[in-house]
């Protein structure tokens, strides 16, 4: 009873009563009260600011949402970037050693004097004082220590060692490379050699000219034939400049080889050639 007559239950009960009133009364009109339309007025924008903070809020985890998926299409496309650039590399390995074979295919025939033997470059090395390479073959395929090592462009060194199934090679770039070669215009006798200074620059030298001397720049140098070591006239490489020895008495002429060594993937080794002197 102390309940029932409390200001509270008063309170609730009023309260009740304004509610059903105010239900009854809006569905008599067909339209909001105005105490309705007042508390519309406070809960709109309360109402549209929390629909502002949950669309933030959406966005916010959206954009972390579309970023990871971003960063995984792009990973994606970046693997993909790389198979595609490693087929190309590839592919134009692979033309550029078959347009090689190609032309040493046209070698055969023109030295069809020559007993070739066609090796893979298994590696090319370069050291203080040396530079060679490794080839894929020996003295199982019939090659020997001395014999020469072309391409369809000229000579490139020597062997200098074998085993059964590899052979070493010695380069015109290495300073321990050294031999009788004549000027193709001239006929003229000259000594080419590998250079320390000059092999970090792809080159060797022709040493001990004289300072008259009638070599020019863009002179074909090629093997002289004498002694049987190498064919004769098979190019070396060409001259590209000449100049003064540290004595200032003697010239000295800049060769470049005929092709660039650290680049060579096939070679033939010349197993027999007839000996012209």
């Amino acid at each position: 009873m102390k309940i029932f007559g409390s200001r509270v239950f008063a309170f609730i009960l009023a309260l009740c009563l304004f509610c059903a009133g105010l239900m009854i009364y809006q569905g008599a009109a067909g339209s909001p009260s105005p105490i309705a339309s007042a508390l519309g007025t406070v809960v709109t924008p309360v109402q549209s600011a929390l629909s502002g903070v949950i669309d933030g809020v959406k966005d916010f985890f959206g954009y972390f949402y579309r970023y990871e998926a971003l960063k995984e299409e792009n990973e994606r496309l970046e693997e993909e970037l790389s198979e595609y650039r490693e087929m190309e590399r590839e592919y134009l390995s692979a033309i550029n050693e078959n347009a090689q074979l190609r032309r040493m295919t046209g070698l055969v025939e023109k030295y069809s004097d020559f007993e070739f033997e066609l090796c893979r470059v298994s590696s090319v090395y370069r050291g203080v004082a040396q530079t060679g390479m490794v080839l894929n073959k020996g003295s199982l395929s019939g090659i020997d220590k001395g014999d020469s090592v072309m391409t369809d462009s000229g000579l490139i060194g020597y062997v200098s060692a074998v085993g059964p199934n590899y052979s070493e090679v010695v380069t015109l770039l290495d300073i321990s490379f050294k031999s009788e070669a004549r000027i193709s215009r001239t006929g003229e006798t000259v000594i080419a050699e590998g250079d320390f200074e000059l092999s970090g620059d792809g080159c060797f030298k022709l040493s001990y000219l004289p300072r008259d001397c009638d070599i020019q720049p863009y002179d074909i140098v090629e093997t002289s034939g004498y002694g049987g070591i190498y064919p004769s006239g098979v190019m070396l490489g060409r001259v590209m400049e000449i100049k003064l020895d540290t004595s200032g008495l003697m010239s000295y002429a800049v060769v470049r080889p005929v092709d660039d060594i650290a680049q060579l993937k096939w070679v033939y080794v010349v197993k027999d050639f007839e000996v012209v002197e």
